[in-house]
């Protein structure tokens, strides 16, 4: 936990440098304006929770109100509105590799010229815990406005996907709005350190199958043990507890 909070803030100090030195924000002189628009927005889609980046904007503090009735946490979540505030229910087995992912996410923004923010939007995918002690599925979509010219605004769209999509990691993926909103890249740090062996796959796709243990090890003229073995190595290198995380994982 110390460590992910020592490399969010390491994160942070070198976001603000770059926004300092690079970008032009939209100031507290359009705050209204950014209100209303949000206010707006939440009334056609009550399901998105929607955020600017307290990181990019600390004097536009904007949490939209279904916030509370979605995630469960109440006023002092707002007056407390710091990243590691809201990075502290990532569940601890995303939270490194979501770190890999914002900071893929930073170099990918710094290889743009700010002016063209706007035309790229990141989805992060990730699990979160919600005040009840459940975690869901959510979607962290990040983008930008530019506002007349009077610099970038920076927010977040977060959707709950627990009950659309199955979880299979921690993932990134990257759109640019052209005449269609195209998707240009897709990063999953799992899968930098999580490929499979041939036995390894082999036995995932026979438990995909729905052969049970004994079955499998006649399949593959191995022991029962053995099977247990690799399915137990296969928990522990993927960071799973049960088979049908995974099955998700290995989706």
């Amino acid at each position: 936990m110390m460590l992910f909070e020592a490399k969010l803030l390491q994160m942070t100090k070198r976001l603000s440098t770059y926004i300092a030195e690079c970008v032009t924000l939209a100031g507290t002189d359009k705050r209204e304006e950014v209100f209303t628009l949000f206010d707006n927005i939440q009334l056609l889609f009550p399901h998105w929770v929607i955020m600017t980046c307290p990181i990019m904007h600390p004097d536009i503090h904007y949490i939209s109100n279904n916030f509370y009735s979605i995630f469960g946490y109440g006023q002092q979540y707002k007056l407390n509105n710091r990243p590691e505030t809201f990075f502290q229910y990532v569940h601890d087995a995303d939270k490194d590799d979501l770190h890999s992912c914002l900071n893929f996410a930073h170099d990918f923004l710094e290889a743009v010229p700010p002016a063209e923010h706007a035309d790229y939007r990141l989805l992060f995918n990730y699990r979160f815990k919600k005040s009840n002690g459940q975690y869901i599925h959510l979607q962290d979509e990040k983008a930008a406005l530019n506002l007349h010219n009077a610099g970038n605004l920076y927010y977040a769209l977060f959707r709950d996907l627990t009950d659309e999509r199955q979880f299979t990691g921690v993932k990134l993926d990257v759109f640019k709005q052209d005449r269609v909103l195209e998707k240009i890249k897709e990063f999953k740090p799992s899968l930098n350190r999580t490929a499979l062996s041939k036995r390894e796959g082999e036995l995932v796709t026979l438990i995909r199958q729905g052969l049970s243990t004994k079955e499998i090890a006649w399949y593959l003229k191995i022991s029962h043990h053995t099977v247990r073995n690799i399915k137990s190595k296969l928990f522990e290198k993927l960071n799973v507890s049960n088979t049908v995380e995974l099955l998700n994982k290995t989706a």
